[in-house]
Formats: C-alpha cells, sequence, structure tokens
C-alpha cells in the first residue's frame, strides 16, 4: 500500500510540474512584445473618480503609453486633476478625448471649439504633470443618418471644422490627433484629387485609425495605405483594435474570440507593421471589455 501510495505522489508531483511547465509557456507565447506601445480609450469617465488607481495598474501591466479619456460635464475638474497626476507619475500620458458625429456640421463647429477651449483652460490651471498632453476629436459623420444621402456636403463642412479647430489650437501645449475610419483614403478631398487620409495627416498631430478587424493581416491591410501616407508625412498612426461588442457583423471585433486569441494577434500585427516608421503603437477599443477580457482569462488559469 505504501509503495502504490508513494508511486501516486510521484504522479500528481508529475502531472503539477507538467502543468506549471504548460501554463509558463502559455504565459511566455501571449506575452506582449516589449516594443510595443499601446493606447486604449476610456468612456466612462466617471471610473476615474472610483478607480483609478486600478486603471492605471492595468495600463501598466499592459504597456499603455497614452490613455484617450473622454471629457465628460459629470466629472469635476479635481478629479481630472488627480488622475492625470497618477497617470503622470507612472510614465503615462492622458488625451482628452470628445465628439459627436454632428461635430462634423458647421452648424456645431463651436460646440467642439467650446471643447478645445476647455482643454486649454485647464491647462493653464493645471500643475505640470496634471495637464492634458493631447486633445482627440472623435467624430464620426458617417453614423448620420443623412450621411449617404449629403455626403459630398458633409464632407466639406467637416473638412472646414477641422481647419478651425486645428487653427484654434495652435500654440498650445498639446497635440491634437483624431479617430478616424480605415476607408478615408477611398474619399476625396473636396474640388481636390488627393484622399481624405492624407488631408487628415497633413492637418493634425496624429491619427488613430478604426483598422477594426479580428485578424492581424487583415487589421494592416486595413490600416496599410493610412501608415504608408504617416511614413511618408512624417506623422504618427495609432493602429486601432476593437475588443467590445460590434453591430458591424462578423470578422469586425475580438469579443467572441479568446483572449489568447487577440493577444496572438496583436503580436503578429506589430511585426507586420515593424518597418513604418509612423506606427505608435496599438489603441485598444476599449478599456472596460478589454479589461473584462483579461479578467476573464486570469480567473480562469486558477480554476
Amino acid at each position: 500500500m505504501k509503495m502504490k501510495s508513494a508511486g501516486a505522489n510521484r504522479r500528481r508531483q508529475l502531472l503539477i510540474l507538467c502543468g506549471g511547465i504548460a501554463l509558463s509557456l502559455l504565459l511566455l507565447v501571449i506575452r506582449p512584445s516589449p516594443s510595443e506601445a499601446k493606447a486604449t480609450w476610456l468612456w466612462n469617465t466617471k471610473l476615474i473618480q472610483q478607480n483609478g488607481e486600478d486603471i492605471i495598474h492595468f495600463a501598466k501591466k499592459q504597456r499603455i503609453k497614452v490613455i484617450f479619456l473622454q471629457i465628460s460635464g459629470d466629472v469635476k475638474e479635481e478629479s481630472y486633476r488627480h488622475f492625470v497626476r497618477l497617470a503622470s507619475s507612472e510614465g503615462l500620458e492622458v488625451h482628452a478625448l470628445n465628439g459627436q458625429p454632428e461635430w462634423a456640421l458647421q452648424k456645431y463647429q463651436q460646440e467642439a471649439k467650446d471643447f478645445l477651449e476647455w482643454v486649454k483652460e485647464y491647462n493653464r490651471k493645471a500643475a505640470p504633470e496634471e495637464k492634458f498632453t493631447g486633445v482627440q476629436f472623435d467624430v464620426e459623420p458617417y453614423l448620420l443618418d443623412n450621411w449617404e444621402a449629403r455626403k459630398a456636403s458633409i464632407v466639406e463642412q467637416w473638412v472646414e471644422n477641422i481647419r478651425v479647430w486645428v487653427e484654434a489650437g495652435k500654440g498650445s501645449d498639446f497635440e491634437i490627433g483624431a479617430a478616424v475610419p480605415f476607408w478615408l483614403n477611398d474619399i476625396n478631398y473636396p474640388g481636390s484629387k488627393a484622399r481624405l487620409n492624407q488631408w487628415m495627416l497633413e492637418k493634425f498631430d496624429y491619427v488613430a485609425i478604426m483598422s477594426y478587424r479580428d485578424e492581424a493581416d487583415r487589421i494592416y491591410q486595413a490600416a496599410r495605405a493610412t501608415l504608408e501616407e504617416g511614413d511618408r508625412k512624417k506623422k504618427q498612426v495609432w493602429v486601432g483594435v476593437e475588443v467590445g461588442k460590434s453591430k458591424e457583423g462578423p470578422g469586425v471585433s475580438f469579443h467572441e474570440k479568446p483572449f489568447v486569441s487577440l493577444i496572438g494577434e496583436m503580436n503578429k500585427l506589430v511585426k507586420l507593421v515593424k518597418d513604418h516608421s509612423s506606427f505608435a503603437g496599438i489603441a485598444v477599443h476599449s478599456y472596460e471589455p478589454w479589461r473584462n477580457k483579461q479578467g476573464l482569462w486570469e480567473r480562469s488559469l486558477k480554476e
């Protein structure tokens, strides 16, 4: 009986050892590339009031360099100061994020300009470690009901508004960027043969391209034209990856895919874009579904 017991113990120890080796190998395989910078969009602004330290801890763990933070009137300036100060202490940047599809229209030009002025005034009063280092406009006019019917007119208003916003931001102590769809290279700048993605890169300091697909090769193909244009213009391009639920059908988001698939495809993507000087990093949309997906995976390892 003792001999059988000893043999059973050795088998258990061997299984535990093999399991530990397998887990270590799995962690090695899914580990993000050391050179890979990331960014993420944080839409639920109230989270910075309750979970600021937790957000920054996650950001450090995932090698996030920039947080695009939605600006909300429901959050007091002191909360922004505290969160940005906390992020700065860990080497992270925070960009003030805002936008509506309607901001592309001329009659809403001032509303977007007011947002820009708010950031300028906030930074003027803030300590150096409390300042936003960037502003991101997330204006998606193709979500308007009349986009297809009035595309030409809307694009004309959109580019004129951007011209006004960028001019208003000149001389500020932050960079100005925009979240843009990958297919802007299919639209001409009004009255010109130039593509709209070319014009956007000329105007903005950087763009975050929403190249949402669930495979590295397809993400790269969606982003490639803008990356190449960024190379020529010496501008920075964040390549977007979707993790949240998508209404655009299959093949767009990693929402239904395993966490290891997300990490594996992002690592492949880094290898595909490594020769582009414009590549700023991967921008994951967005913080909450990304955090939830990682949390579920980590809990599954403990079970």
